[in-house]
């Protein structure tokens, strides 16, 4: 299992289009990935999970993932959530 501490450096923070994207991210790997804000956790798979967070630009969260394709998965999330406004045109 691979834990790792991530700012969220979108401009917008996570809305609901930029959550679908990264959904799809986590659901490509078979690991079980988790997000962790302050006291919840959800399923980083889960798009309802995921927006029941409201995670916004500059919050820390943690993301977890445990299994075969985990560094990978890690590294992908973290790329997708630093990214600027000129790395998503």
């Amino acid at each position: 299992m691979i834990r790792k501490s991530m700012v969220i450096a979108l401009k917008d923070g996570l809305e609901a289009r930029p959550i679908a994207e990264l959904v799809q991210v986590a659901s490509k790997y078979d690991s079980r990935i988790y997000i962790e804000l302050g006291t919840k956790r959800v399923n980083a798979k889960s798009i309802m999970g995921m927006m029941s967070l409201e995670l916004d630009n500059g919050d820390s969260m943690t993301v977890s993932a445990d299994g075969a394709d985990e560094a990978a998965a890690i590294a992908e999330i973290e790329g997708f959530i630093s990214r600027t406004p000129s790395d998503a045109e």
